[in-house]
Parts: C-alpha cells; structure tokens; sequence
C-alpha cells in the first residue's frame, strides 16, 4: 500500500471516529483542530477565504438540511419556489431561521438560545437549545477531515451533489444541471453522515460576515456588519461555489430560493 493510500484510509478512519449519532437527526461532531479557509493555490479561491487554524468544541448538526414539513409543522404554511415535503425549506431569511431553532427548542422542552427584539438577535452561548452552526462548525463538519477544495476530493460531479452542473469546477466533470433542489437525503453523505453540504441550497450560518479576526478556540464571527454568511452553495451555483472554504454573505432579512439552513445544538 502506497502512503497516499495509508494516509487515506488513517483520514477516513479518523473521520469516522470523530463522529457519532444522536437522536432526533443530529450528528456528533467531536472536537478538533483544523485548517480553515483555502490555501494561495486553491482554483477560484477569494480574497476573504484566508487560511488559518482553528479549533472547535464538541457538538451537534443537522444531518439534513430542515425539510419543509418540518418547517411547515412547526411554523406554518409558507410560500417555498418549489414544492415537496423532503425537500429543504427555502426562501427562508435568517431571522426565519433563527425564530424556527427558537421554536424547536421550546417544543423540545430545551433553553432557546436567541433573544430576539426586533432585528437584534443575541446568542446565549450556554443555552441547550437549538441554534445554527457557526462558520467554523459549519466548515469543520462539512470538510469531515479533508483539507481538499470539496470533502470529496478536489472536485466534484452533479452525481454528487445538486448544482449548475455545466459549469464544473476547474477542469472537472459537467453534466446535470437540475434546474431545482432535490430531497434533503439525496447523493452520499460525507464522512461525517451529512447530507447536501455542497449544493442544494446554501445553509445560513449565525456568523455576521466579516474578515476573520484571528480568534483560534470556537470563532463565532465579526462583532459588527451588516450581513451573515451562507455556506455551501446552491441548486443554481457554479462548481466553484461549493467549495468548503467558499463564503457567502447576505442581507439577513433576505429570503432566497437557494438559501436554507441545517440546525445545531451545544453538546454540553
């Protein structure tokens, strides 16, 4: 065996070590450093993707994206751009995210971790309720161990994920392009057991967007702007667009067909 194979199956392994299951759909994510960002010679890599290390903490995350049944249940009736009940909720803002964790959690007899006045939202960070992933978190369980363009490897297919697939990535493999979103269990998960990271729809995040400040241990994004972060990519992304270190950014109050949310919760 050659020790890119070793070194291969040791990632894969570690990865699988590195996560357990929970009830209720969540995924363990144990903790652990990581590179976050893009390296100088990542293809199609922006500016604010700035390679450096971080450490998170144990928690968890949605292993799909929210459905919109379980939107529906919880919220009400809502207009989404396309139709289906295990298909993500979109056209939802971050405050429609947040208010939905806020919810859950009270259904779930569990601490809200928001307190919502208005257009101010703050964190309490030692609530067990319900919340979305930070950047980092996001990053650290979408990589699952990989330090490649895409946890599959450096590129991806349309038979991997959901995304404008005649436009790959670099010099990769076109083909579909669906032209909507597609069931949230839909492709492989990664070696995390989460489905759609890359594609489908963009996954809002709570950080506010802004230039990463340097913090090592659980970052939680700027402390003043305008807009939040998005990862991930969506159904009308180009393959550039999916990559794991690629950021987003976006007025919260606005409601996309491509951008939906998975949730979160402290471990603790």
């Amino acid at each position: 065996m050659t020790m890119r194979k070793i070194f291969a199956a040791a990632l894969f392994l570690l990865a699988l070590a590195a996560q357990a299951y929970a009830a209720g759909g969540l995924v363990l994510v144990k903790e652990g450093a990581f590179r976050m960002g893009s390296p100088s010679s990542e293809a199609w890599r922006e500016k604010d993707e700035g390679a450096h290390e971080v450490m998170v903490s144990d928690f968890y995350i949605g292993r799909y994206e929210v459905t919109q049944r379980e939107y529906c249940e919880l919220m009400g009736e809502k207009d989404f751009s396309f139709r289906g009940d295990n298909l993500p909720a979109e056209n939802v803002s971050w405050y429609d995210a947040v208010n939905y964790c806020n919810a859950l959690s009270r259904k779930d007899g569990l601490t809200p971790a928001y307190a919502v006045n208005g257009r101010s939202v703050s964190w309490n960070k030692e609530a067990d309720g319900y919340r979305l992933p930070t950047e980092a978190e996001w990053e650290y369980a979408c990589r699952a161990g990989t330090n490649t363009p895409f946890w599959t490897g450096a590129n991806i297919t349309p038979e991997e994920a959901d995304y404008y697939g005649t436009y790959p990535y670099v010099d990769g493999q076109g083909g579909e392009y669906r032209g909507e979103t597609v069931p949230v269990d839909s492709f492989a998960p990664n070696r995390f057991s989460l489905y759609n990271v890359h594609g489908n729809v963009g996954e809002w995040c709570w950080d506010i967007y802004g230039a990463y400040d340097g913090e090592r241990k659980d970052p939680s994004g700027a402390e003043k702007g305008r807009w939040r972060v998005a990862r991930g990519g969506g159904w009308n992304d180009f393959g550039k667009h999916l990559r794991s270190a690629y950021r987003s950014a976006m007025p919260p109050d606005m409601r996309v067909y491509n951008i939906g949310f998975r949730v979160a919760r402290n471990v603790k």
